[in-house]
């Protein structure tokens, strides 16, 4: 992870606790709030120092903070030894999480914290040696779940500490049996290259699992590196009460008026140079502080590895409508699809040669974290030419996916009980608000959480849910706003040529995608578009008659004896096939007797002897079929029928 990044980081949240601690009595209540996760007096309280924006920097670093105080309550002064290493401290965490009693009781001691209860533990386990290892292991994984629950923007669940350790421990224990992989990760955690411990965790099948693994990696590396880079500083006693913790905030700030000091402890702690490191914070009269300034720095490049190595985030981008890619199926010259693909709903293969119509599902990527700096993300399509925002009428509702939210139990027979569960809730893209479930009241009939729908602003931008992670279902395209058609409108008599015939319209989409704090969104931070989608939403026109049925008195009932004459009407822009046949369980019936593929279909009339057909009942049918998709799904065409009879001949 580059330098510049963790600089660039570190300098926002020490401008953000400057803010926070002008004044004592603020400083405290938000420490309190942070660590009684009360979402509401913590976020007030960033906004009355208007630094909400910098929320994630400024949980870093009351988690780095509280992580420090609890294990030097819990575990005392660092001693001045050699940090085991990562293995045995991982070998412990197996040995812990796969005892349901013992993990209860290391997450029980840390959350409290109970410094009796912990060192009973530590003696148990014989774990004196990794005491602030194993500490600082369990603190790092429930800040990380306490900044989820207090994240301004989260409507997930967020899960048990003690489930996360379990989880966690059943990762490690997966990479400590393949010895390659737990020393290439080693490694690279040394090294802080993102590249290569995704690479190794990739191959060990644990990219899913990475955050646990990353974390104890970084957990030991930060204990390592922060004890020898402070060792020439040893505390004596530790001072873990509030009025410590607000002295260190007043020293964080300080740093904003030396960016250059800011960017040179960085560079100590990223390359554990303690002569470099202790001249520093000698200059700056910050002995006292060493531990958690190194721990604070170290936590947060950890931060941002672990995000590089388990999230790599990809940049937002336009890339299909329905099953088409913009920019391989799509022709840029005409709009319409170049080639046929084998999806179910495609019944023709969707192409080539087809025009786009109805409900349009425009998908792609968002994710809800910017690759830039990882704040929320928002996105909006426009119409090339007009940049007119796809909102309000112009957004037809599409499923985006799911997210989990809490939501009361139910019993067997499913009423409504105490307590909650994380259940999924389904996501949609709307033109105009639904008002979403209310919660049943226990003792009520149970009932779920149906779907949350999410409604473009008036410029179009739509949010990325957190809960959802990323977007790949973008939006729904009502076509028929821009491209209006409806049935189609012959102008004349079946037989005849088509009076008006109507063609479909070519429409630009631009997609934008940019960070929520970019307020005036120009110009966005991503932008690609689809220069041509001819889009044609007219029904073909199906139009047949008999003449000999054109007296209304004698419709359908006078047989047909010598001669039958069909007139007929096929047409669309795009016409894929049509087809006039006559039938009959009769074996006289001819069968097609005419049919096409050339846009845009034919005209005429269709003249049968009759004489030798022998006395039935007889269908004459006209199918059309349009090249159409919705990019899901393909027309399917109409067909009209008129019955007729034909009688005995000469009346006889």
């Amino acid at each position: 992870m580059a330098s510049e990044s963790v600089v660039s980081d570190l300098t926002a949240a020490a401008n953000a606790i400057k803010a926070l601690s002008t004044d004592e009595d603020r400083f405290r209540a938000l420490f309190d709030a942070f660590r009684a996760t009360d979402a509401d007096s913590y976020l007030r309280l960033l906004e009355e120092a208007k630094v909400s924006d910098r929320a994630e920097l400024v949980c870093g670093w009351l988690c780095s903070k509280d992580c420090v105080l609890r294990c030097l309550e819990l575990c005392g002064p660092p001693r001045d030894e050699v940090v085991p290493d990562v293995r045995e401290l991982a070998d412990l965490i197996v040995k812990v999480t796969q005892d349901e009693e013992l993990v209860e009781r290391l997450a029980g001691s840390v959350v409290e914290p109970d410094a009796k209860a912990w060192q009973a533990l530590v003696a148990e386990l014989k774990a004196e040696r990794l005491c602030h290892l194993l500490c600082h292991w369990v603190c790092t994984v429930h800040c990380r779940l306490r900044c989820d629950r207090l994240d301004t923007r989260a409507t997930l669940s967020v899960r048990h500490l003690v489930d996360e350790l379990t989880a966690a421990g059943g990762a490690i224990r997966d990479l400590l049996a393949d010895k390659g992989a737990f020393a290439e990760a080693t490694k690279a955690a040394l090294a802080g290259d993102c590249e290569l411990m995704r690479g190794v965790l990739t191959r060990a099948k644990l990219d899913s699992r990475c955050q646990w693994v990353c974390e104890l990696f970084c957990t030991w590396r930060c204990i390592r590196v922060c004890i020898e880079l402070c060792r020439q500083f040893p505390l004596e006693k530790a001072d873990t009460s509030l009025s410590e913790a607000y002295a260190f905030a007043q020293a964080t700030a300080r740093l904003v008026k030396h960016p250059e000091v800011l960017t040179a402890l960085v560079d100590a702690v990223e390359q554990a140079d303690a002569a470099k490191f202790a001249e520093i914070v000698t200059k700056l009269e910050l002995q006292r502080f060493c531990i958690q300034l190194c721990h604070w720095v170290c936590s947060w490049h950890c931060r941002l590895l672990c995000r590089c190595v388990c999230h790599p985030v990809r940049a937002p981008f336009f890339t299909q409508v329905g099953h088409f890619n913009i920019t391989s199926d799509i022709s840029s010259s005409t709009g319409l699809t170049n080639k046929g693909l084998a999806f179910a709903g495609l019944y023709y293969g969707g192409g080539p040669g087809f025009a786009f119509q109805g409900l349009l599902e425009l998908r792609g990527y968002c994710p809800a974290d910017s690759p830039i700096d990882g704040t929320a993300m928002k996105y909006r399509f426009l119409l090339a030419g007009s940049n007119t925002p796809v909102t309000g009428g112009r957004v037809g509702q599409v499923d985006v996916g799911s997210r989990m939210v809490n939501w009361p139990k139910q019993d067997g027979s499913g009423t409504t009980i105490a307590g909650t569960d994380s259940i999924p809730q389904s996501l949609v893209i709307a033109g105009s608000p639904q008002v979403d479930a209310t919660p049943p009241n226990v003792g009520d009939p149970w009932t779920g959480p149906g779907i949350h729908t999410i409604v473009p602003d008036g410029d179009g931008w739509v949010v990325v849910d957190p809960g959802a992670s990323a977007f790949t279902t973008l939006m729904g395209l009502e076509s028929t706003v821009d491209a209006p058609g409806g049935a189609p409108l012959p102008g004349s008599d079946a037989g005849q040529a088509v009076l008006n015939p109507r063609s479909g319209q070519d429409l630009g989409i631009v997609f934008e995608a940019t960070r929520v704090s970019n307020p005036m969104a120009s110009p966005p931070d991503y932008t690609n578009s689809l220069t041509k989608l001819h889009v044609n939403n007219w029904g073909e026109v199906n139009e047949l008659s008999i003449q000999q049925f054109a007296n209304p008195v004698t419709l359908g009932c006078t047989p047909i004896d010598s001669a039958l004459d069909v007139d007929y009407t096929a047409d669309h822009e795009l016409m894929a096939a049509w087809d006039l046949s006559i039938t009959s369980f009769s074996s006289s019936a001819p069968g097609s007797v005419a049919s096409g593929t050339v846009p845009r279909g034919q005209f005429g009339t269709v003249s049968e002897v009759t004489t030798s057909w022998k006395p039935c009942s007889y269908l004459v049918s006209m199918s059309t079929r349009a090249a159409l998709t919705t990019g899901l799904i393909d027309n399917q065409g109409t067909s009209s029928q008129i019955t007729f009879c034909v009688g005995v001949h000469g009346g006889g």
